[in-house]
């Protein structure tokens, strides 16, 4: 039998995997009348009408007019038949209206190319279909249970840090996670094998020692290859500012020391290369300088042209074996340059790039780290590490007063790794491990132990909604536990600290002002972080910049050693942080004039009045940069390397902004047609629309090429244009979107967007509802969306609105009881 409550945790996985699948697309075969009409009042909840037929309803005759053709028994276009159904009871027919209102919204129904209703007509129909859907579900919420979620690569690295004050790469101690509709912490997808949790295991082990330090550490050598070594020229992020190239790394120091750093050759004698101009090489131990010679200039160049080896080898010999003290823990190493004034070009013309035509520089491409040293006798010892302060809250001086502070150690990370929820049985086990590794190890050895072991365990691994051992007949709230490690991890991607964890065992947060309270006091922690980069980002879709190299031949400013990608990302990093950390209303990320910038991306944007490295604020005074649409991170990813893609533009713009996507393409789409030599050369619009002349073609691009063509004016890197650069003509930027409003441009698409602003916040609602829940969002839960919105429209759409309304709603704050499944039989492997 399985151990409680670990037993329950590992029947709930089972049951989660045997589940079904979606439910079907329709609750029955569109055979049932459907119940009560409503009509929707603007600004107000539906109030119940007399029953009407069908054929008198107008909603019902758009439908009829303009659906029938496509959607019938005959045809039964998407699986969808229209003349099954009526306008009796929209309820039980949730499903399909709820696709229909997203068809509508995005104006994907009627396809572009079909004749169109009246605006005012569509608006009316999805008010109606909106108030009757969200009028029945007042009655009865609907409540979705997430499921068992296993903790991904990020909420591990998180966790450990809060518990452990340890930093860990988890990257190279945990699997790849996978990822669902662009997020990795949805429960279904984060999959649970027996060599996942060998490597859970495995990481448990490995994380433990780190966190204790080992006083009787041997020689190591850890390297370190150096990440874009041939982009060189500025400054990088976590290095002193004066400072150019290098890299910065987080090494762990098993005990105090002295330790030795090598770093890789610089000269060489068959060629000499980048050695006219004196370069100097500084290293620091968390930006203290330890050391600093110098490679290159005159005086090196004249001994390897006299003496050629023997000069290589004293040169290179400055940079190795560099001794240096570090006590314990993890600590920053950095290896860099001194940059010199951009008044000493190393070109003989003048160059106008940023970097002053200094590329005669020498670069880093590794170094190596190695200790501690036997030379200087015994490690030291491990002093007072920062890790070892948020483990160690007692320290025993005697034998007999080993296993009480034991008990309080263990205790205390377990009931904060573990959420809040420790049972006798839970310390029973820990203790046992630790009484293990005491007897081989001492009092430290058995605590390592211990960590190991509340690291392993499915409690720290794994949240499930257990609640308590009574079995739930619907729908039930969280425990004020549960809910605390909800909320946590929604806004911290991590466990809760002691004060939440204090709070939920005082069985004061479900309190409508208590949880409120605790929202805005995490929304103000550092923590709150993660909002920006692991919910927006993965919303966003950051990630893709990662895929895009752009042609160096055609974007030479923005490749190679001028890669601005890593720009793109920190301006976008500080652009989402200022509105959400103003509390500023989330239209401003479509609308603001303010981002942040550096001398290297404020020049790409055509900016020359801001100088140096550092990002800073900056007011935009052209309008078409404002907000995301403007942002070269964003016009790069839905780029291709060589040319821009008004398709790919549309599509991420469907998606991430306005929430309606389009279709599925069909299977061996083919390519734009290339120009041909000898002919005169087409754009790029005019290609696309040859491509998509197609009717069945048209029904989506018609929807997503004028959003892209609107945003022509910026090449595939992000750059402002007005002039085509294969065609040599005026970019050509109007379009028509498919409710007819005609736009130029990307202040043009910026208004038509913002036009309907509570569709923008509907899109992010449901992100950010599916990243809190780690579950995939269900046309059940579309209601609940909305009622969020209109709540959120009342307080200016501001953030923090937004958070707490997602909080505060029963999608959140309760759960549902797990389906009947199979027995399992398992057991709980232990470290």
């Amino acid at each position: 039998m399985c151990a409680e409550p670990e037993g329950r945790l590992i029947r709930l996985m089972t049951q989660d995997r045997n589940r079904g699948g979606m439910r079907s697309l329709r609750s029955a075969l569109f055979g049932a009348a459907l119940g009560a009409a409503v009509v929707a009042q603007a600004g107000s909840l539906p109030t119940p009408a007399e029953p009407a037929e069908p054929a008198q309803n107008p909603h019902w005759g758009l439908i009829e007019k303009y659906c029938f053709e496509c959607h019938n028994t005959a045809d039964w276009a998407g699986s969808l038949a229209f003349d099954t159904l009526s306008m009796d009871d929209i309820p039980a027919e949730a499903e399909v209206w709820e696709k229909a209102i997203r068809k509508l919204r995005g104006g994907l129904m009627p396809p572009p190319g079909k004749p169109q209703p009246d605006q005012q007509a569509v608006r009316s129909l999805v008010a109606y279909l909106e108030n009757t859907l969200d009028a029945a579900s007042a009655q009865h919420p609907h409540v979705e249970r997430t499921g068992l979620n296993r903790l991904n690569r990020a909420q591990y690295a998180n966790a450990v840090k809060d518990l452990l004050g340890v930093s860990v790469d988890p990257e190279t101690l945990l699997p790849r996670d996978e990822v669902h509709d662009g997020f990795d912490n949805i429960a279904t997808a984060l999959h649970v094998s027996p060599s996942f949790m060998d490597q859970y295991l495995s990481a448990a082990h490995q994380v433990a020692p780190l966190a204790l330090g080992n006083p009787e550490a041997r020689p190591a050598a850890t390297n370190y290859s150096v990440e874009g070594a041939g982009t060189q020229r500025h400054h990088r992020d976590g290095l002193p500012f004066g400072t150019r190239g290098g890299a910065v790394v987080e090494h762990y120091f098993p005990a105090d020391g002295e330790y030795s750093l090598t770093i890789a050759d610089m000269a060489g004698a068959l060629w000499v290369t980048d050695m006219e101009h004196q370069n100097t090489i500084v290293a620091l131990l968390d930006g203290k300088e330890f050391f600093r010679t110098t490679v290159g200039g005159e005086e090196d160049m004249k001994a390897i042209d006299q003496k050629q080896d023997p000069a290589v080898d004293a040169i290179n010999k400055r940079l190795k074996n560099i001794r240096f003290h570090a006590t314990a823990g993890t600590h920053k190493v950095a290896v860099t340059f001194l940059e010199r004034t951009f008044a000493e070009s190393d070109s003989r013309l003048h160059t106008a790039a940023p970097e002053g035509g200094q590329d005669k520089i020498k670069r880093l491409t590794a170094f190596e780290i190695r200790g501690p040293l036997e030379t200087a006798g015994a490690p030291e010892g491990v002093g007072t590490m920062a890790s070892r302060r948020k483990i160690f809250s007692c320290y025993p001086q005697s034998e007999a007063e080993e296993q009480p502070c034991a008990e309080q150690i263990v205790k205390r990370l377990a009931t904060q790794a573990f959420r809040g929820d420790v049972g006798p049985q839970d310390l029973q086990r820990l203790m046992a491990l630790y009484t293990e590794g005491r007897k081989s190890y001492g009092f430290e050895g058995g605590i390592r132990r211990a960590i190991a072991g509340i690291l392993a365990s499915p409690l720290f691994l794994f949240r499930a909604d257990l609640g308590t051992d009574a079995p739930a007949q619907g729908p039930r709230p969280l425990t004020d536990v549960e809910l605390a490690s909800r909320l946590s991890f929604f806004l911290w991607n991590s466990i809760p600290d002691a004060e939440l964890v204090k709070v939920a065992h005082e069985n004061r947060l479900h309190e409508p002002q208590v949880l409120q309270a605790e929202v805005q006091r995490m929304l103000a922690d550092p923590r709150a972080e993660s909002l920006v980069t692991h919910f927006a980002f993965k919303w966003l879709n950051i990630a893709r910049l990662d895929e895009i190299t752009p042609d160096p031949r055609l974007f030479p400013y923005a490749s190679g050693p001028s890669d601005l990608r890593e720009d793109f990302k920190e301006e976008l990093r500080l652009f989402i942080h200022d509105v959400f950390s103003r509390d500023a209303s989330v239209l401003e990320l479509l609308t603001s004039n303010r981002t942040f910038l550096n001398e290297r991306l404020a020049l790409h944007y055509g900016i020359y009045n801001v100088k140096g490295d550092q990002f800073r604020p900056v007011t935009l005074t052209q309008s078409a940069r404002f907000g995301l649409l403007g942002k070269g991170g964003i016009l790069m990813l839905t780029s291709y390397p060589d040319r821009t893609a008004p398709v790919l533009r549309g599509v991420w713009i469907l998606e991430r902004i306005t929430g309606t996507p389009p279709g599925t393409p069909p299977p061996n789409v083919g390519n734009l047609k290339e120009n041909e030599a000898g002919k005169k050369p087409r754009s790029l619009r005019e290609r696309t629309a040859l491509h998509s002349q197609n009717p069945t073609c048209f029904g989506c691009h018609g929807v997503m090429d004028p959003l892209g063509f609107a945003l022509e004016n910026f090449d595939a890197v992000g750059r402002y244009r007005e002039i085509d650069r294969v065609t040599n003509e005026v970019v050509d930027t109007r379009a028509k979107m498919p409710d007819g409003t005609e736009i130029d441009g990307p202040d043009d698409l910026r208004a038509a967007l913002l036009a309907r602003p509570e569709q923008f916040v509907q899109t992010l609602t449901e992100k950010m509802m599916t990243y809190a829940l780690g579950r995939p969002l269900e046309y059940a839960d579309m209601p609940t969306v909305r009622g969020i919105v209109r709540k959120v429209a009342q307080q200016d759409y501001r953030f923090s609105a937004l958070v707490t309304e997602i909080v505060a709603s029963d999608a959140f704050r309760m759960t549902a009881p797990p389906p009947p499944a199979k027995t399992l039989q398992a057991a709980v492997k232990t470290p």
